[in-house]
């Protein structure tokens, strides 16, 4: 007889509901292989996701130039320094820059709360934030007209504007180097770089402009450079390098770095990750797999008398190989749905937990997650399914 496929799926279902029992102990194995599947996919692009935020967060296609020296033959070091012709020719002479700002630093001590602490002073532009992509927490940003009329004003870090206000002297002004400015703002970086920047925990930001009465003019310390597309970096590193070095003595050394490699280190151990823990779980659902396997090869031997009769009434091959393998997919489908929902549930409620968090569930783990599922259930139940299928019914019939 030639069974309809809805037939043969409620017959495979009928099957299975006889010993519950062991099918629901098959599936398991089919879910835990299945969830960490799941969530190997997903931290794995949410990882990678979050390395290449947290580099964008310090800068945007960020390039970072300074002047290195041994300290020897310090009396030529001054007129090798980075200058403010060097920031006018990357401006305009390096195809691919969006914009640049120029750093001058000094590490001045200010006094507060009856205890002197050193003080991270930058002299910048207004670009400056957007090429460090800062985020400005409250007041305002230095503009053109601080740097044109040499303001007196300054943005403070967090942490030390609540410093400042815990003061009970402070009255909106700091004093830098015997000059008193006006506190316009409060800013911080968009990621902690826990002090691997020029930007620590006290610093304050004034216009390059005013800095030039603490240092000498024309010198900068270091150079930012915003590309203007991530894969620009390398060439624009290059083209920034070549230039400075025609512009300045061979005996100089200039460092031009980017974040390009560290993006390309976190990638292959990101990657490296991701496919140590995707073997480990597909080690788990070759396990499932064969667990399958054993027990349709029982199911068909338990039922080698009810496919001796269903043969000898008519049965075609077919409809025997459909309803054994369509009771192997029940099983794999089953546990590998389960799986899938609980691997998307565990990322899915952390922002319960963690309201600031949120894990975006990629819509290629799930289908990667059934669909391996399902590879499983055909691949590892066409044997049982083959084998009841090629039974004699002679010899099944006989069977005890």
């Amino acid at each position: 007889m030639t069974l309809h496929v809805i037939q043969i799926l409620k017959t495979a279902h009928k099957s299975l509901l006889r010993n519950w029992g062991r099918a629901v102990l098959t599936s398991l194995s089919m879910v835990v292989g299945t969830a960490s599947l799941v969530l190997v996919v997903v931290a794995g692009i949410s990882g990678r996701a979050y390395t290449l935020e947290q580099i964008r967060g310090v800068g945007t296609n960020l390039i970072t130039i300074y002047h290195e020296t041994d300290d020897v033959g310090s009396s030529n070091t001054l007129a090798d320094r980075l200058n403010e012709d060097d920031l006018k020719a990357i401006r305009t002479k390096v195809p691919g820059v969006r914009n640049a700002s120029p750093l001058v630093l000094s590490f001045p001590r200010i006094p507060f709360s009856g205890i002197s602490r050193v003080v991270s002073l930058i002299g910048t532009t207004p670009e400056y934030l957007q090429v460090r992509n800062i985020q400005v927490v409250r007041g305002k940003f230095l503009d053109a007209n601080d740097l044109r009329f040499r303001s007196k004003v300054c943005l403070v870090s967090e942490l030390l504007a609540k410093k400042l206000e815990r003061d009970p002297s402070f009255k909106g002004q700091v004093n830098f180097f015997g000059i008193r400015f006006s506190v316009s703002g409060v800013f911080r970086e968009r990621v902690n770089t826990f002090g691997q920047t020029e930007v620590t925990d006290y610093s304050a930001l004034i216009p390059i402009s005013v800095m030039r009465y603490f240092k000498p003019a024309e010198m900068i310390d270091q150079i930012y450079v915003s590309a203007q597309a991530m894969e620009m970096v390398p060439q624009v590193s290059a083209d920034i390098e070549k230039l400075l070095i025609g512009r300045h003595r061979k005996q100089s050394h200039f460092k031009v770095d980017n974040l390009a490699s560290i993006l390309k280190a976190a990638n292959r151990i990101s990657l490296g990750l991701e496919v140590v823990l995707l073997v480990i779980a597909a080690i788990s659902l070759i396990a499932s797999g064969v667990g399958i396997m054993n027990v349709m090869l029982i199911t068909v031997t338990e039922r080698t008398r009810e496919i001796g009769i269903k043969k000898a009434i008519g049965a075609y091959r077919r409809a025997l190989l459909i309803e054994f393998l369509a009771e192997a997919l029940i099983l794999s489908c089953g546990g590998g749905l389960a799986g899938t929902i609980l691997g998307a549930a565990v990322p899915y409620s952390v922002h319960f937990f963690e309201p600031g968090i949120q894990i975006r569930i990629p819509p290629m783990a799930i289908l990667l997650g059934f669909g391996v599922t399902l590879l499983v259930g055909v691949t590892f139940g066409m044997l049982p399914a083959l084998r009841a299928s090629r039974m004699d019914p002679v010899d099944a019939l006989r069977y005890e």
